[in-house]
């Protein structure tokens, strides 16, 4: 009998250890959780001018397209793409031989032209004059002497005739060197005289157009001619672009195109020259919305010694606005992504000392920190440092930074 009591005894001092061991597994166990210590605090809120965002590509303030206004074989060209050219520069030549002699044709033309016009205005000469006055009065004592003959029958009155004719014949002579050139004459001309002059000015233009200037200063975007090649009147062989300053045409949305104002501020980043920011200021408002994406034009002037800014170059542009709005940062280094991409921050749930990613919409950079369009009311608790280590749910513990 004392035999079974040691062994019932056994059993339960046995439990008892099991009950115990069972304990301390339990304790253990919660004691393995860790907290991650990490750092909190509030977004801040900042008050920045309305701005608008838009994107689109830089292009030249002024653009000209060249061509010969003459055809013919090119005989020197004197730039190469890519070159500077200032207003007025010579870029290339035609061949001029031909129209060198046109031209010297027509002012030869011209010169005869002014001199019969000039003719017709002076009027006959007083040697002339006088020369007619002789004749007449010649020709008036042979008439007298013939009518005198033929009224006594003594000549015949075929011979008569040509002596009265000769005598008009000089006396219209006369008259006509006494009252000088007719009106219509003079007219006739001058009008003869403005017709070679006409010709001759246009054979000069020709002449001039053989030789091809700059319209504007700017860089050659555009070069398809070489020395001896024939090109044709009309077609265009040079471009140039003036890219200083340069202009950003950018996209303002319906919604949002009241916000933007002529001499507006503008800020321009280019991602093709690492997010690089130039500052412009809103030159053009376009005022018919495109049918399609229903957004209107905006040129924003930049100034682009360098030049810097391409034409062509993708830009991003924030417009500034005349008002004031408020808006929500938090710390670049705050901001975490999913696998998707998504942009998201870890907030601190003091009930429960965990974190919960919630996912936000990340706007400009402003100092060190970004804008949060969405996403956030202001009073949340973002997990500034130690979210490395943490992960959806993480029990944490915060360390400092509370604001």
């Amino acid at each position: 009998m004392q035999k079974v009591r040691i062994f019932i005894s056994s059993i339960g001092v046995g439990c008892l250890c099991f009950s115990a061991a069972c304990q301390r597994s339990v304790h253990a166990t919660s004691e393995d959780v860790v907290a991650v210590p990490v750092q909190v605090r509030t977004p801040a809120v900042v008050e920045r001018p309305e701005s608008v965002m838009a994107s689109g590509s830089v292009e030249g303030s002024e653009t000209a397209d060249l061509a010969f206004q003459v055809s013919g074989r090119v005989a020197r060209v004197l730039v190469e793409e890519g070159q500077h050219v200032s207003r007025g520069q010579l870029l290339a030549e035609i061949e001029a031989t031909d129209y060198h002699n046109a031209f010297d044709a027509a002012k030869a033309q011209n010169e005869a032209a002014e001199a019969v016009a000039q003719k017709a205005a002076a009027g006959p000469r007083k040697q002339e004059l006088e020369q007619a006055r002789i004749e007449l009065a010649r020709s008036g004592d042979e008439y007298q002497r013939m009518k005198f003959l033929v009224e006594r029958k003594s000549l015949p009155p075929n011979d008569f005739q040509k002596i009265e004719a000769a005598y008009k014949a000089a006396r219209e002579r006369y008259q006509m060197a006494v009252e000088g050139t007719r009106i219509e004459d003079r007219a006739a001309a001058d009008a003869q005289a403005l017709a070679a002059k006409a010709q001759a000015s246009e054979e000069l233009k020709r002449l001039g157009d053989t030789r091809l200037l700059a319209p504007i200063a700017g860089n050659v975007s555009m070069r398809r001619i070489d020395p001896g090649q024939t090109v044709s009147a009309g077609t265009p062989v040079f471009s140039i672009v003036n890219l200083n300053p340069a202009k950003v045409r950018v996209g303002v949305p319906e919604a949002e195109i009241g916000k933007v104002k002529p001499g507006a501020r503008a800020e321009v980043s280019l991602p093709s020259l690492g997010g690089r920011s130039f500052e412009g200021t809103v030159g053009i408002i376009g005022v018919a919305a495109e049918p399609a994406s229903r957004t209107y034009t905006v040129k924003i002037t930049v100034p682009n010694p360098g030049p810097v800014l391409l034409a062509g170059m993708v830009a991003e542009a924030r417009i500034v606005g005349p008002a004031r709005t408020k808006m929500l940062t938090i710390p670049a280094e705050a901001v975490v992504h999913d696998p998707q991409g998504a942009a998201g921050v870890f907030v601190y749930h003091p009930d429960r000392k965990r974190v919960y990613v919630r996912r936000i919409e990340v706007g400009l950079p402003i100092g060190n920190e970004v804008e949060t369009r969405s996403g956030l009311q202001g009073d949340e608790l973002i997990v500034i440092g130690g979210q490395q280590k943490i992960r959806e749910g993480s029990q944490v513990l915060v360390a400092g930074g509370v604001k």
